[in-house]
């Protein structure tokens, strides 16, 4: 009866302890599996955060073409390494749906922080919440509105102006809408088109706009200042009129913060 009594007893230990091993066993397997699934979202996650920030798209010019010819979104500016486009951001930021094409099966969230504080950070895509979230840091440049910054050329002075002006010129028509831009009120500038005349006027930080009709070539005479220039851009759309810093491009950091469905 005693060899009985031990015999059943050590029975009961070994069940105890194979159980407790089989539990263990399950959690490290339950472990493993979580992490498996965690690498393999956060790799899904990064490998089309980089699609997306070192391409175009699919087609180049997706951000000017109906959202159903979109196959696929990309930020990327072609031909210029590492710099995203602030136009195909802009788009994203009005169909946040197209961020699925590029994060199949993730929910997605944009942000394009500036170094420059002094403009303000831009996001596309929902709010997201939750205990998977994965968020990834990625240094790039943006164009912002560069690209409407009209290319100036410097040549002898009509008027004969002395070295500390500068006096440029360009071409305009009466498709666009122009405006000089200066970051430094210090200074003065003058324009002439041959059909009129601006006479000497300050430097003022931020705009002006410049009354050109027709078509022709117009004469910039700058009078010390800062940096300054000529954008031009679509009629009617004063809603682009921003801080000189718009007119440059800019280091920032994209955030990219996934999670999976």
């Amino acid at each position: 009866m005693i060899l009985s009594t031990d015999f059943l007893l050590s029975l009961i230990i070994v069940a105890l302890i194979l159980g407790t091993s089989a539990e263990l066993v399950d959690m490290q397997e339950s472990r493993l599996s979580e992490e498996f699934r965690e690498g393999h979202v956060n790799q899904k996650a990064a490998a089309a955060a980089d699609i997306l920030v070192s391409t175009p798209g699919d087609p180049p010019s997706w951000e000017k073409i109906p959202v159903s010819a979109c196959k696929s979104p990309g930020l990327a500016v072609p031909g210029e390494r590492g710099t995203i486009s602030y136009e195909k951001f802009r788009k994203l930021q009005s169909r946040p749906e197209l961020l699925g094409r590029a994060f199949q099966g993730m929910r997605v969230q944009l942000v394009l922080r500036p170094i420059n504080s002094s403009i303000r950070p831009l996001v596309a895509g929902e709010n997201i919440s939750g205990d998977e979230i994965s968020v990834m840091r990625i240094p790039v440049n943006c164009n912002f509105l560069s690209g409407h910054v009209i290319k100036l050329q410097k040549a002898v002075c009509p008027c004969g102006h002395p070295e500390n002006w500068t006096c440029m010129n360009f071409r305009f028509n009466s498709s666009l809408d122009y405006y000089l831009i200066s970051d430094s009120p210090e200074g003065s500038w003058m324009l002439d088109t041959g059909n009129s005349h601006i006479d000497e006027v300050d430097l003022i930080y931020g705009s002006v706009k410049l009354n050109l009709t027709g078509e022709g070539v117009a004469w910039l005479h700058v009078h010390g200042g800062g940096w300054v220039s000529v954008v031009a851009l679509p009629r009617g759309s004063r809603d682009y009129l921003m801080s000189p810093d718009y007119f440059r491009v800019q280091p920032c950091v994209l955030e990219v913060i996934t999670a999976p469905f």
